[in-house]
C-alpha cells in the first residue's frame, strides 16, 4: 500500500479485457493485490528481467515477469479450479520524487481467476 501514490495510481492495462485508463486509491491496489493472493497463496514472481530503472535519464522503472503457482484459493466468491497459474507481463512504473508509484502500464496475459472474476461482472 505505501509503495503506491496517496493520491491515487494512473493505470493503463493494454491488454486488459477493458483496455482504458484509471486511476486507483493505494487501498484498491493492496486489496487486489490481496485478492489475487487469496486466489493463488503459493504465487511466486520471476523475472525474465529484473526492475531496471531510466539510469538517470528517466523515473520510469521497467520489470519483466512472470508468475507460478496454482489457482488453490477461495477469492470474491470464487472457488478454485487447481489449474496453473502460468501469466507473464511487462509492467511500467513512473516512480515520483517521494519514492511512490504514479502511474504504470501493463502489458500481461491472464490467469483462470482473473478471466471468471471478470464474467463474473457481466
Amino acid at each position: 500500500r505505501s509503495c503506491f501514490d496517496p493520491a491515487g495510481t494512473n493505470i493503463r492495462d493494454v491488454c486488459g479485457i477493458n483496455s482504458t485508463f484509471r486511476k486507483a486509491t493505494p487501498d484498491q491496489l493492496a486489496d487486489r493485490c490481496m485478492e489475487f493472493l487469496a486466489a493463488h497463496p503459493d504465487c511466486v514472481v520471476k523475472y525474465h528481467h529484473g526492475p531496471l530503472c531510466g539510469r538517470g535519464r528517466s523515473k520510469w522503472v521497467l520489470a519483466h515477469w512472470y508468475e507460478e503457482g496454482s489457482w488453490s484459493g477461495s477469492s470474491c466468491g470464487i472457488e478454485p479450479k487447481g489449474t496453473p497459474l502460468t501469466v507473464e507481463g511487462q509492467t511500467r512504473f513512473l516512480v515520483s520524487d517521494e519514492l511512490t508509484i504514479s502511474d504504470m502500464v501493463v502489458t500481461r496475459t491472464f490467469c483462470d481467476w482473473e478471466i471468471q472474476l471478470q464474467e463474473s461482472k457481466k
